[in-house]
Parts: structure tokens; C-alpha cells; sequence
């Protein structure tokens, strides 16, 4: 059923008005407070075509109405104009920018930081899954014969290291000579991370062993998290406590992300919204997802925001909408640099 200009107008009214509120509106605090050209009869028989339409409901304590899922995807898609962001959060954005960080993981926990502080939610990066990159560099340094430093850089910036304890010591010169057969590797094949297992393997030496075992599991993009506590405020300890096991698993929560990244289709430059509960995921179905995609090579990643599902939409659109430019922005920037 097609829904009428009015209709929508009263819709938009009662989600704007829970959203800033947390409360119900009956029709005549609607036409007071909104100035609607609408006698308050009329309101009330627009809030009932809503209802029976599936995009409002009654609540049991009051006579007002709340939005459904319905009702918050159709004011989502089709009636939130988002907020540009104003000129003190402009400059804070740019401010935090400004000092250009040469490192991809400075850049990330930096934003994950940032929008914890402008929107009062848990502020959340997911690093793009780097497998599927290729492999700049593999340095081993020698730091005495039985423990060596790998540090491995990526095409997309990502910076790996890890400190490798050797069972049978290697000098100096034997160390250098397999990071001198990885490198050469790399220069005539452009290996990708996924293609450095197979390598190693074909190797019967105990550095690439030890790269393969310790190095090559921490190779996926890291997740990071700013202001979780902030989603288990106003709750009770029982209510909390299955989506704060679900928030100390930080694997499963980059999993979730990644999942959304790879089975919806994204347009860079677009802020999405997913419900807690479109996810089917117990402990999760009180939240929304305010969430960005930017790229790194061939990999993509997200910046964004969880807080809960009275969230104010506009203002958290418009603020991860002009902080994943920026990180683009600052991206392209070290991209640049780095090929020059």
C-alpha cells in the first residue's frame, strides 16, 4: 500500500519526535509542537492508517505511538535528510587529521577514538582484510641467535611485525639470507599474502616455519573499539550480559562487519544502518549499526558507530559520513607518498 505525502509527514513527526525524546506523541502535541495544518481528528485518524499499515504501534502505558522496524527503515530510506555537521566539529575532524600519521594502525584507532568523542556511541574501525594484498617487504632483523624480529609490509600500508623464538640458533649472515630469498621472491612475483603459506611450506627452515606459524595468523585486519561502555548504559547487569560476552569476543564483532561488507552491496561515500536484529544474533537486537565503507587496494573496511536503536540518526550519518572521507583522504595522501 502506497503511502500518502500526509502520512508521511506524521511519520516523520512521531520517529523525529521519539528519537529526540524517547516518548510518545499523542495528535495534539503533534500539531502544537510542528505547527501541522492538521486538526488533531485528522492526525489521529492518520496514526491509525500508520498502524494498520505496519509503520507505527501503541505502546501498553500510554496512547501515543512508537515506530516499528517498518517505520524506522521507511524513515531511514526515504524521509532523513542527513545533518551536514557543524563548523566546532569540522574543525575537531580536521584538527585530528592534520597531523598526517605515516602508519595505517595510528590513522585507525585515531577514528575509532574520534567518533566515540562526537557521537557518544562505541566508535568502531575494522581494518580491511589484508590476504588478498600484496606483500611490499619482509624484513627479518637478527636480534641474537635464537630471536629474530619479522616485520612485514604490506601494499595497502599494513605493517606486521612479530618477534620469533628459534629452537636452533641462526647468525646473523643465515638470517639475512632468507630474508634475502623472501624479498627476491616478492620482486619477481608480486606474492600475496595467502601465496607466503604455500611458500613457506615448500621450506624446510626453521625462520620461515616459525613465520608461517606466528606471522602469517596475525596477517587479517585488526579491529578496533573506542567507548564500548557506552552501550550498556541504562541497562540492567542481565540484561547487558549477553551482548557484553558477545563485545569481549572482538573476533566475532570484526566478523559480524566483515560479513556486512561482503553479502550487501556498499557505495563508497553512502553511510549505512543495520538493526541489531537483521543480523539474528542473540544480544545484538537492542543496537544499530551506523557504519561507512572505505578502500585499501583490492580490500575494504569499515568506520562507524554502535550505540542503541533510538539513535539520532542524522547527526551520527552525517559525522561517520564526513570521517570516512577524511580517512580517505589521509589514505590517499600516504599512498602517494609511498609510491613517489
Amino acid at each position: 500500500m502506497a503511502i500518502s505525502d500526509r502520512e508521511k509527514l506524521v511519520l516523520g513527526v512521531i520517529i523525529d519526535y521519539y528519537l529526540t525524546f524517547g516518548d510518545t506523541i499523542g495528535s495534539r502535541t503533534l500539531v502544537k509542537k510542528y505547527n501541522i495544518e492538521l486538526s488533531s481528528a485528522t492526525i489521529r485518524n492518520v496514526m491509525a492508517d500508520l498502524e494498520d499499515m505496519g509503520y507505527i504501534a501503541k505502546t501498553h502505558t500510554s496512547s501515543g505511538r512508537i515506530p516499528t522496524d517498518k517505520g524506522y527503515k521507511f524513515y531511514l530510506h526515504e524521509l532523513l535528510k542527513v545533518e551536514k555537521i557543524s563548523k566546532e566539529e569540522r574543525k575537531k575532524i580536521d584538527m585530528a587529521y592534520e597531523l598526517r600519521v605515516s602508519e595505517l594502525e595510528d590513522i585507525l584507532k585515531k577514528t575509532s577514538t574520534l567518533l566515540s568523542k562526537l557521537t557518544s556511541y562505541a566508535g568502531i574501525v575494522v581494518e580491511p582484510d589484508i590476504k588478498r594484498e600484496g606483500i611490499k617487504k619482509v624484513e627479518l632483523v637478527h636480534i641474537d641467535d635464537y630471536l629474530i624480529m619479522a616485520v612485514i609490509v604490506m601494499d595497502n600500508m599494513a605493517v606486521r611485525t612479530k618477534k620469533i623464538s628459534l629452537e636452533h640458533g641462526l647468525s646473523r649472515e643465515e638470517v639475512a639470507a632468507v630474508s634475502k630469498e623472501l624479498n627476491e621472491k616478492l620482486k619477481k612475483g608480486e606474492l600475496k599474502s595467502y601465496e607466503l603459506e604455500e611458500f613457506i611450506l615448500e621450506k624446510d627452515n626453521p625462520v620461515l616455519s616459525n613465520l608461517e606459524n606466528e606471522v602469517f595468523q596475525d596477517i587479517e585486519g585488526k579491529f578496533y573499539m573506542n567507548n564500548a561502555s557506552s552501550i550498556f548504559q541504562n541497562k540492567s547487569v542481565e540484561e547487558a550480559r549477553e551482548t557484553l560476552e558477545l563485545f569481549n569476543k572482538k573476533k566475532g564483532m570484526k566478523e559480524i562487519f566483515e560479513i556486512l561488507v561482503k553479502t550487501r552491496e556498499h557505495d563508497y561515500g553512502d553511510v549505512n544502518v543495520v538493526f541489531g536484529d537483521e543480523l539474528n544474533i542473540k544480544g545484538l537486537e537492542d543496537f544499530s549499526f551506523v557504519y561507512s565503507v572505505y578502500k585499501m587496494g583490492e580490500s575494504q573496511g569499515v568506520i562507524g558507530v554502535i550505540g542503541p536503536r533510538r539513535m539520532a540518526y542524522s547527526k551520527t550519518m552525517g559525522l561517520v559520513k564526513y570521517v570516512t572521507k577524511e580517512v580517505n583522504k589521509v589514505i590517499e595522501e600516504i599512498e602517494h607518498k609511498k609510491e613517489r
